[in-house]
């Protein structure tokens, strides 16, 4: 490589660097202050992942199945949708306090990255590498979805990918070279499937444009460039097999799968309000749930891709190629049917318009050409494409600002407006400022320099309006938080035996997130075997099997560990609560749970949990496991029952008479414990440190056997006479069951961070060994070296056979669809080698 050529690139990378640097060292960001972006999925999702892959790479011990993935779960899907950048592997560099750090660290070297990857597509497409394009790479490397979207950090690598796809896609229709096409759209798959996905469809459009622009389609080669390009994509698509089918077979087992026929109605998406994001401050932090589509791109880019379509200089057959490309894009987002194909066919739930990078980046490509092509010498050029910028953004604000106050003015309703003023007043400025500019450099070219400024200007300004409206956490609370609770949960992991579980209901790592922590992947990111999730990647059936012993889930990417009870600890396992209150961590010990496995009765294979009836569901599960109908969960008896309204709400006083010694449980579904105030004997009952916006079972205390209970409820729901909601555990009962369980449970001896579960066990009778471990095609169990059969029970545990006497127990795991995505990779592998091969033989 020339020098000129290190030079061009070592600039386009750290222009960007310079860049992001500035930003967030003005938010105080981490490397430059203590501050931390620990909001959104980056705190509590991809910061816990991190630090689990942090903890293998660190350890040399890789393994696809964690057992701190709520009851215990497949990782292979959570690795290939979050952890498969190559920028990951610099979490080495870091302690597993300083991840938050890394995580910063990590997407400004992506956005450097894109700058060089979006450096190389111009130079290979326009045979240029002059100053002029770092308008271009900046505008790229800071478009609108890296605005809004930076803290998902793994949406980044697609990014930095799309340039290499374009470039390998002009290879192939230029010179029939498919290597770089090849290897761009493998590596995009496998860094990122699912906006690879998109990187795929692109492509296509791509391949066809450019087929378009250099009159492929009327050679007499053409046909077999298409084949030969369809050949390679299909090849290159099952290369990645390794990642796609393990995945598949995850995913399907996930709430993701669902259909929805209005994801398919030919439906807009947005209106004219959707013109606001193509200036400064378009869309914000606060709305990043839902909002227009992020093609922020520059008030220079915007007004030169005007120009293309305005200017004389540009020939009619490139403008309606170009509006073929753009305009694909744009109604791939504007129709409902096909932004639904081009989210893997399921509407995004929050974060909207996925795709928005891809048609920023042909905008740029657009404007980039009638850069080259000389528009900003035409000056009534220019000024009418400044004036459509203008009048566009005016329209957007117009339309999503102005008109909803006519609206209230005419007393027809207040609007929800969301948009700070003083962004469309910037808007404007920067447009007007941004061609007079255009027109300067028309005149001396030295003004290049004032509009790269121009533009390093607003996408700062940009950047920090998402930024400026999110919460920071604490990186310096962080790292003494995380280095407390991760002392505190060593030791009581020391203490317990293996195959215990652990719940954190309360974590000192609180105090460093801006918003409420709800300690969801507390068990991962400390490497605890716990209850709890929150992920995409959730299994469905676990979901639903605890949702229906009334843990609380907020939606189907969480499942939390309040809602759980005497009975539902032990089935589970439950040996230990940490909690931390006043700066103390206390440890509450259960030390009658059994292990993961344990005896129980054949009547665990007939046994049907029902929806929204959690205590029941217990308490019929508990004799199945005994083998009797002893009535463990008592119903209270409900001696009266009184409502008065309360303003909107109603005052529910029961008076009930317990049937039983031990702890009472409340259980209705639905019910919003947020909205609710419960009180028992006139002492309110705590709900919960989260908000449980749904069913859970709630503790209301512990009470002796015929004992009077006076229980207030104020609540919008509307409640019944019926003494199913209250019920009693028969302690005493309950215990000697215990007893008998953990007496008969698996003996653990194998670290569980291995893919396998080893344990000795004593059988007295024929028995099921009921493992409380979700059932997965990916388990496979031996007992004393011989395979045996894996039952499905309690909806989604699983349960052996075993006979009288003392055995050796082996689970091994195995991620389904692993070997058959080898296999389908390498055998894809070596045919496109082979067809590499006879190709240029062939000539």
């Amino acid at each position: 490589m020339s020098k000129r050529n290190v030079q061009y690139y070592f600039g386009a990378f750290f222009l960007n660097l310079l860049i992001i640097s500035i930003v967030f060292a003005y938010s105080g960001l981490v490397p430059f202050g203590s501050n931390n972006f620990l909001s959104s999925d980056l705190g509590t999702q991809y910061l816990t992942f991190l630090t689990e892959l942090r903890r293998q790479l660190v350890s040399g011990n890789f393994h696809l199945y964690l057992f701190s993935q709520s009851l215990g779960d497949n990782f292979f899907p959570v690795i290939s949708y979050y952890l498969l950048s190559p920028f990951n592997l610099l979490l080495v560099l870091l302690s597993p306090k300083g991840v938050p750090a890394a995580a910063n660290i990590i997407i400004m070297l992506k956005i450097s990255t894109m700058g060089l990857s979006m450096a190389y597509f111009l130079k290979s497409y326009f045979q240029k590498d002059g100053m002029a394009n770092y308008m271009f790479t900046i505008a790229y490397s800071f478009c609108g979805f890296v605005a809004s979207y930076f803290y998902d950090l793994m949406w980044l690598d697609a990014l930095i990918m799309l340039p290499l796809v374009a470039v390998g896609v002009m290879h192939v229709i230029k010179e029939q070279k498919y290597i770089l096409y090849y290897f761009s759209i493998l590596l995009a798959i496998i860094f990122n499937y699912y906006l690879g996905y998109m990187l795929c469809i692109f492509s296509l459009c791509f391949f066809i444009y450019l087929g378009l622009e250099n009159n492929l389609f009327q050679t007499k080669g053409k046909w077999r460039v298409i084949r030969d390009y369809l050949v390679t994509s299909i090849l290159a698509g099952f290369s990645s097999a390794v990642v796609l089918v393990p995945t598949l077979v995850g995913m399907l087992k996930t709430a993701k799968t669902s259909f929805d026929v209005l994801n398919y109605l030919p439906s807009a998406r947005f209106g004219l309000e959707a013109l606001t994001e193509l200036g400064i401050g378009g869309n914000t932090f606060d709305q990043r749930l839902e909002h227009g589509p992020s093609v922020f791109m520059t008030s220079t880019i915007l007004i030169l891709v005007l120009a293309f379509f305005v200017s004389d200089r540009i020939s009619n057959r490139d403008k309606w190629y170009s509006t073929l490309l753009i305009g694909t894009l744009l109604i791939s987002m504007f129709v409902t049917t096909f932004n639904t194909v081009w989210h893997m066919f399921q509407n995004p739930a929050g974060f909207p318009f996925r795709n928005s990078f891809i048609f920023s980046f042909a905008c740029i490509f657009i404007a980039y050409k009638a850069f080259d092509n000389g528009v900003f010498h035409d000056t009534g050029t220019i000024v009418e494409s400044t004036c459509l910028a203008g009048i566009l953004v005016c329209i957007g604000y117009s339309t999503e600002w102005l008109l909803p106050k006519i609206i209230e003015e005419l007393g027809f309703g207040k609007p929800d407006n969301r948009y700070d003023g003083r962004y469309f007043w910037l808007s404007i400025t920067c447009i007007i400022i941004s061609g007079l500019i255009l027109l300067a450099f028309n005149r001396n070219q030295k003004f290049l320099k004032l509009a790269i400024l121009m533009i390093v200007f607003e996408v700062i300004a940009n950047f920090n309006s998402v930024i400026s409206t999110a919460r920071f956490g604490d990186q310096l609370v962080y790292r003494e938080e995380f280095a407390k609770e991760d002392n505190i949960l060593k030791n009581v992991k020391n203490r317990s035996h293996l195959g215990h579980r652990i719940i954190v209901s309360k974590s000192g790592l609180n105090k460093a997130f801006p918003e409420k922590y709800n300690n969801y992947n507390d068990p991962i990111l400390f490497n605890i075997n716990g209850v709890s999730l929150y992920s995409s990647t959730l299994n469905q059936d676990t979901l639903t099997m605890m949702h229906n012993f009334g843990y609380y889930s907020l939606n189907v990417r969480r499942i939390s560990y309040f809602g759980g009870t005497n009975l539902t600890n032990a089935l589970l396992g439950v040996y230990y609560r940490v909690r931390q209150w006043d700066n103390h961590y206390y440890v509450e010990e259960n030390y009658n749970a059994p292990t993961l496995g344990f005896l129980v009765d054949s009547d665990v294979y007939g046994f049907k949990m029902y929806s929204k009836r959690a205590l029941d569901n217990q308490d019929r599960l508990w004799q199945a496991l005994n083998g009797n109908s002893y009535e463990y969960l008592k119903n209270a008896l409900v001696n009266s029952m009184q409502q008065i309204n309360v303003k909107n709400k109603t005052m529910y006083t029961y008076q009930l008479t317990t049937r039983a010694s031990g702890p009472m449980y409340f259980y209705v579904s639905p019910m919003n414990y947020d909205k609710a105030k419960i009180y028992v004997n006139g002492k309110r009952v705590k709900t919960s440190s989260m908000n449980v916006y749904s069913a859970a079972t709630l503790r209301l205390g512990h009470f002796r056997n015929n004992k009077k209970v006076e229980v207030k409820i104020l609540t919008d729901k509307s409640l019944d006479l019926n003494p199913e909601y209250f019920q009693s555990l028969d302690q005493k009962a309950f215990l000697e069951s215990l007893q008998q369980f953990r007496k008969n449970s698996l003996k653990i001896t194998s670290n569980l961070n291995h893919d396998t579960v080893r344990g000795t066990i004593k059988v007295p009778v024929d028995s099921p060994l009921l493992l409380s471990i979700p059932y997965d095609d990916g388990w496979s169990a031996k007992v004393d070296g011989k395979k045996v059969k894996l039952h499905k029970v309690v909806d989604n545990l699983m349960a052996i056979n075993l006979d009288a006497g003392k055995h050796k127990v082996v689970l091994d795991y195995q991620v389904p669809g692993l070997k058959l995505g080898w296999i389908v990779s390498v055998v894809s592998m070596c045919l496109f080698a082979g067809f590499e091969y006879f190709r240029r033989k062939r000539g």
